[in-house]
């Protein structure tokens, strides 16, 4: 820990951008469909009409795109939220926002016989916004101070409950088919149109959490830090509340409702730069992407042809991490 303290943030970026990269190249290259590295480079440099060049440069390249900007909405935005609820198991997916941006775009799919997919986008956000309000108001109606294991126990009950509505307005309503892709979590069948879509959303979103970062570290300390400094709470809260749900519903539209993602990437970022969110924020974009695209590469070749659901290799990672990230919280106690 000592030796990774000692290297400069220049120099840790500059490696996490180095291991981007490689993760990029290796994504390209695996799959049902043998390439070789000349194929990856004439897919990005020089695409021609050749069957391998196609599926490099028609399903490949975009479902990285998209795996890049779900990892790091996921990442900023778990990292967001474990700072401004100062809580070390928030995670959109354990919470609820996921399964509310999961419920909202069952409605949408039920009321719009044909949904573009800007209206997934937009029912995706409005559905994150409505889980962080139920999360939220957990701790305002509460008599009692809501604890970490409480928090995340009401966040699993609501997460349950939502996917519960969406499963049953889908049965219903006879649009189980259509929001199928976004409850088992995937980046299968995402064109250039829609990762484009995302692409600006994810930046800006990116670039305004940092305009907070300062913000969000003195509320990651405590809020009377936050207070002595001159901020407005909640205001502030409300604007970093926001882009979590922004972020959120993003990567809920493009590859459904994948848990830990938001859990296990702020404390990777943390044990690498510190706890400065003007550092954990571009870290966690750059993680995030790294850990989705090497994860949608296992996916694709653990089975292949046939796909793994993503959720089931991210769950793999996830799960243990989440045990003892509790256990290290109550103390070895689980």
């Amino acid at each position: 820990m000592e030796r990774i303290s000692n290297i400069s943030f220049s120099k840790k970026i500059t490696i996490f951008f180095i291991v981007f990269f490689f993760s990029i190249v290796l994504s390209l290259k695996l799959g049902a469909a043998d390439a070789s590295y000349i194929d990856v480079f004439n897919a990005i440099f020089a695409p021609s009409k050749s069957d391998i060049s196609l599926v490099l440069y028609e399903i490949r390249i975009p479902r990285i795109i998209a795996g890049i900007l779900v990892g790091a909405s996921l990442g900023m935005s778990g990292s967001i939220m474990q700072g401004v609820t100062r809580n070390p198991l928030a995670d959109p997916g354990l919470l609820g926002v996921s399964a509310g941006a999961t419920l909202l775009i069952t409605l949408g799919h039920i009321f719009f016989t044909s949904l573009s997919y800007v209206g997934v986008l937009i029912f995706s956000f409005l559905g994150s916004l409505m889980g962080v309000t139920l999360v939220l108001s957990l701790g305002y109606f509460s008599h009692k101070k809501i604890t970490t294991i409480t928090l995340v126990l009401a966040g699993s009950a609501i997460s349950a409950m939502l996917f519960a509505l969406s499963q049953g307005l889908g049965l219903v309503f006879n649009v189980s088919k259509d929001v199928s892709m976004w409850t088992s979590g995937g980046l299968m069948g995402l064109t250039y149109n829609q990762v484009l879509i995302a692409l600006p959303v994810v930046l800006l979103s990116g670039i305004f959490a940092l305009f907070y970062a300062k913000e969000l570290t003195a509320i990651s300390l405590h809020e009377d830090v936050a207070i002595s400094i001159g901020l407005s709470l909640q205001v502030t809260k409300l604007i970093l509340y926001l882009l979590v749900a922004l972020l959120t519903g993003i990567a809920v539209a493009m590859g459904g409702t994948l848990t830990f993602v938001g859990l296990m990437i702020p404390h990777i970022s943390r044990f690498f730069v510190g706890y400065d969110y003007k550092k954990i924020i571009p870290t966690s974009l750059i993680i995030g992407g790294i850990f989705i695209v090497i994860s949608d590469a296992i996916a694709r070749v653990i089975n292949a042809p046939y796909e793994t659901p993503l959720i089931a290799i991210v769950s793999m990672v996830g799960l243990p991490f989440f045990i003892w990230i509790i256990k290290q919280k109550t103390g070895g106690s689980v």
